[in-house]
């Protein structure tokens, strides 16, 4: 198990020893020594004799300091470790700055695992930084933070980290990458994101969710969950009496109005915060008040949230998924270049001939390199009907072009279809976004067309989004008037969701959930199988059933902006008042309310809530599936070779493959995307290539990490992304999809194991037969 080098059980680890002062040779000498010691006994004890360096210095820390820059001249990455943390120790501030960071930076960018997740901690101590050096601080966190090539622990020490130090902007992406961790099929991999999110203490949803499952556990994680468990509740608490005192009218007395008591403890606690906090100095009172906000919200409920104007304005684009711009998936590549990792093939980015992989050298005459992907973003989006010119360079090309692309209302698909074997239509809904049921219509009739006689719909990781639009999908299965859910709260009437009436399609349905299905998806997945109009399967949803209401607060309105594509929202090259001349539009802070709770058809809530003893109150809490089936992408007994994977892919080579052999076998690589029979004597040169990875997988292992990279980079010939990803998704890998099209062909007297794309593939087992909800 991994232990966050800045947990608290992590850092009462670490050793401290004091020693006199040496005089100068002998300093020198045992600066040297301890060092090398470092460097032999391994990455364990590199904290340990780094402090006992920092110990060594008397008042005047110069000499010490050029002690270890001396001696850390020649040893390996271990070394430097060691060497970092004995600066860091010299000074508590940034004296020694520009040392602790060309210490630590090529270490940053070590193969081992260990010592890169070190580095990105030692790089996550804000204090030791100047102003100067924090920049580059924060690019090489936020690179490892998303470079999902990198190992998990490396990722996750980035996370937290960049967090500590990050932007505001970079704080949400640790946050996000944290919460990615959560959806893993890998146990291992959801306690480490679980833990590492209670420990920034962000949030108390669907991590806690997984560290109450392993609190009793005998072990590190079983004892760091009950430890923040611990403290949650007590946070919990004390945002309560935080809530009541908000609530309290102020009192008068003597000679006028004077402050309530319940009201002096936010004031003590700026006070303390100013006088006494490390960083307190850092923050503004607007700050303050924004922590104090999220705290009273998240007190409540884990679904109530406080929103910043930056922060609703990125939730709000989740759930519209509309913007003004070229139309492309983009971020810096493994050559810390801004490239596009995917363009929207509807989009005119596509149209104009960019591609998955093409790197964006200049915008409109402005060099990218040395900028941020939010401020590059910004310059590629605009008004619809505006003209951008990129500078485009393409492995391969002599030099780089100019390419002149025409901005157009871009809308981020929500919904990805494809025909799979058995005459089966497959659709993944990614979230419940505006204008979803709209988009699934369309993509439910083109199925159709093309001979589907069965449906299966993935709400698998699907967080939920808007109620009406869960109402809105269901309805395009379930015929006449029916009840798909009801919502009802404290200060919220009885309110009715029924269908109406605008069925497409009566083909037998199978919907699939897993653990981070949520909200809507399980309105969706619960409606459809208590009308015995779809059978579910997969693993129970998440146990989502509050309501949300989106509230904007008078205190802080949005910004008047002149509407010029009348459709309520402000559009990137739209002129606005700045009201606060920060030099950016703001929407306002906003609030996300619990008001109400949602029941099923059948009466039921599947809200998942815990009693103060940490117990469920009900448990029939979520969606339970007919067949519950895991993914089985991975045997437990084969989680070796997650570590053999990554450190194939840190490397490109499933990628490199592709890219040598898919310009000369376009029609055979998109056959081996649709399905390779297992084989993997159909790739070219795979002998060859397999020998040449020295590696411990078996060579089925080898083919399936190929062909899931053959199924991203075949993308862009068929102008359509595949569902899901990697293992979910794929009709040869998910035994969850398959599970479905094995009940939907034996509704149509079929057997799947006849189905000649599934024969050599099939990850299912049979004997007795499933139990079904559907009819």
């Amino acid at each position: 198990m991994f232990v966050s080098l800045r947990s608290p059980l992590a850092l009462g680890l670490l050793l401290c020893s004091f020693t006199a002062a040496l005089p100068g040779q002998e300093l020198i000498a045992r600066v040297q020594t301890l060092l090398t010691q470092a460097e032999a006994v391994g990455i364990g004890h590199a904290f340990d004799l780094g402090n006992q360096i920092a110990d060594l210095a008397d008042a005047n820390t110069d000499p010490t300091r050029d002690a270890i820059v001396r001696a850390a001249e020649g040893l390996g990455a271990v070394g430097k470790i060691a060497a970092t943390v004995a600066l860091q120790g010299l000074k508590d501030d940034v004296t020694y700055s520009k040392d602790i960071f060309a210490m630590i930076k090529p270490v940053a960018e070590s193969t081992d695992p260990a010592v890169r997740s070190s580095a990105m901690a030692l790089l996550g101590e804000e204090r030791y930084f100047n102003t100067k050096i924090l920049p580059e601080v924060r690019k090489i966190l936020d690179a490892n933070c998303k470079d999902e090539l990198q190992p998990p622990q490396v990722r996750i020490e980035a996370a937290q980290a960049l967090w500590h130090v990050g932007t505001n902007d970079q704080r949400g992406t640790a946050k996000t990458t944290l919460q990615q961790f959560l959806q893993s099929t890998d146990r291992d991999l959801r306690i480490r994101g679980a833990l590492a999110l209670a420990e920034l203490n962000t949030e108390s949803g669907p991590a806690f969710a997984i560290l109450r499952d392993i609190q009793h556990e005998p072990s590190d994680a079983g004892r760091r969950a009950r430890l923040y468990i611990k403290r949650e509740e007590e946070r919990r608490e004390f945002e309560r009496l935080l809530a009541r005192a908000l609530e309290a009218k102020p009192v008068t007395g003597g000679g006028g109005n004077r402050e309530p008591d319940e009201y002096r403890v936010l004031t003590e606690l700026r006070q303390r915060i100013r006088a006494q906090h490390i960083q307190g100095a850092q923050f503004t009172d607007q700050e303050l008040i924004e922590f104090a906000a999220k705290g009273l919200l998240q007190g409540l409920d884990p679904h109530s949230t406080f929103f910043t104007s930056d922060e609703f304005q990125k939730f709000f684009f989740d759930l519209r998924r509309e913007y003004g711009g070229i139309g492309a998936f983009v971020n810096f590549d493994q050559d810390n270049d801004f490239a596009i990792v995917r363009p929207i093939y509807s989009g005119p980015a596509y149209v104009a001939g960019l591609r998955s992989g093409d790197k964006i050298l200049e915008v409109d005459g402005w060099e990218t390199a040395g900028h941020t992907s939010d401020e590059i973003i910004a310059r590629l989006k605009g008004r619809p009907d505006t003209k951008v010119v990129l500078k485009v360079f393409r492995p391969g090309w002599q030099g780089a072009q100019d390419l002149t692309i025409n901005r157009q209302q871009i809308h981020v698909p929500a919904v990805n279809s494809a025909m799979i074997p058995g005459e089966i239509g497959y659709i993944e809904l990614i979230n419940f976004s505006a204008n979803l049921a709209e988009e699934l219509g369309g993509a439910i009739r083109n199925l159709q067309s093309q001979g589907a006689k069965g449906l299966v719909l993935d709400v698998r990781n699907n967080t939920g989004g808007f109620l009406n639009e869960a109402r809105d999908v269901v309805e395009l299965f379930v015929e006449g008037r029916k009840l798909v859910v009801y919502t009802q709260g404290p200060a919220e009437d009885k309110r009715d969701y029924l269908t109406r009436n605008r069925a497409i399609t009566n083909l037998p349905l199978a919907v699939l959930t897993n653990n981070f299905s949520a909200s809507a998806s399980e309105i969706t997945a619960g409606a459809l199988q208590e009308h015995n109009r779809a059978v579910v399967i997969g693993e129970r949803s998440y146990g989502k059933g509050s309501v949300q209401n989106m509230m904007p607060l008078s205190v802080d309105p949005s910004e008047e902006f002149e509407d010029l594509n009348q459709d309520n929202v402000w559009q990137e090259g739209e002129p606005y008042t700045d009201r606060n001349r920060n030099g950016k539009f703001d929407v306002g802070a906003h609030i996300k309310l619990t008001v109400a709770k949602y029941y099923l058809p059948s009466g039921r809530c599947p809200h998942r809530e815990f009693d103060k003893e940490g117990r469920i109150v009900d448990p029939a809490w979520g969606v339970i599936p007919d067949k519950e089936i895991d993914l089985l992408e991975n045997k437990p007994e084969d989680a070796w070779k997650n570590a053999a994977v990554f450190a194939l892919l840190r490397k490109g080579v499933f990628k490199d493959y592709v890219k040598k052999h898919l310009p000369g076998n376009p029609q055979l690589f998109q056959q081996l995307a649709e399905g390779d029979d297992g084989d993997f004597s159909r790739y070219p040169e795979f002998d060859a290539f397999y020998k040449g990875l020295d590696t411990k997988l078996s060579e089925d292992d080898v083919r399936r990490w190929l062909r899931y990279e053959v199924r991203d980079q075949v993308a862009d010939l068929r102008r359509a992304v595949y569902p899901g990803g990697r293992a979910v998704g794929d009709p040869q890998e998910d035994a969850q999809l398959q599970e479905a099209v094995r009940q939907l062909l034996q509704k149509r007297g079929e057997d799947i194991r006849t189905v000649a794309a599934y024969k050599n593939v099939l990850k299912i087992q049979f004997g007795e037969e499933p139990r079904t909800g559907a009819k």
